[in-house]
């Protein structure tokens, strides 16, 4: 990817199901405070400014788990509380905002080129594809595995019911199989329990948390607004 724009001080927010995290494109360190299901957006703000009030951020980057259409949540998540849809962040913050499916925004950081599949396995079950500019949220949990969708048997209340080994024969099964479908070159795993797999299956590496920073800083420096539907330049996302 190019980079035309000049670096930009990029306050990115990753809000999950158990915690929300701070990362800042000019910062090594991050930082994080409890979500769950009832935090809402108002509140979610406050606690993002009073925690990263010590940074200086022109603009944010905001990954949340839920579907987004032209930059905007259209749908609650529901490990959160309610609120989100319509919530004008920009506002909030006092600074320009760009809104992104979180595993659309780790993917995107992720991304080394070809067509790469990123799956997420945290508290749910994230998924994204990116190919030749094209950034497209998907949502691969929603696959049976067996009787059971592939969001219930590898999320984190899944890990702890069932245990690693029976854990990870899944993982080991639904990977290549979505990697398949996709036709995909190779398969970014991100999200809190990757560090549970001793192996990997071909064509699959690590991600790290940090690249979310990354999609941050090409969200904003690379890529167009996602809700300025009439200038992609080049980009499709969807």
């Amino acid at each position: 990817m190019s980079n035309d724009k000049p670096n930009m001080d990029v306050l990115v927010v990753d809000i999950g199901g158990s915690s929300v995290k701070l990362w800042h494109t000019n910062h090594e360190e991050h930082l994080r405070f409890d979500s769950g299901k009832t935090l809402t957006p108002d509140q979610m703000v406050k606690q993002a400014k009073e925690l990263a009030a010590g940074w200086n951020y022109e603009c944010i980057a905001l990954g949340i788990p839920t579907r987004v259409s032209s930059g905007k949540p259209v749908e609650d998540p529901h490990n959160l509380g309610p609120g989100w849809v319509g919530y004008n962040f920009a506002s909030a913050f006092g600074v320009p905002v760009r809104v992104l499916n979180d595993a659309a925004l780790q993917a995107l950081g992720s991304y080394d080129g070809g067509r790469m599949v990123f799956i997420g396995l945290g508290t749910g079950v994230g998924s994204a594809l990116v190919a030749d500019h094209l950034l497209l949220s998907i949502d691969m949990g929603r696959l049976l595995l067996g009787d059971e969708r592939a969001c219930e048997v590898l999320s984190d209340q899944a890990y702890f019911e069932m245990g690693e080994k029976r854990w990870r024969k899944h993982v080991q099964k639904f990977i290549p199989m979505v990697r398949s479908a996709l036709m995909a070159d190779y398969v970014v795993l991100g999200g809190g329990n990757v560090k549970e797999l001793e192996e990997l299956p071909d064509a699959t590496r690590r991600g790290h948390n940090r690249a979310v920073v990354e999609g941050g800083r090409r969200l904003w420096e690379e890529l167009p607004d996602p809700a300025d539907k009439e200038n992609h330049c080049g980009w499709v996302i969807l």
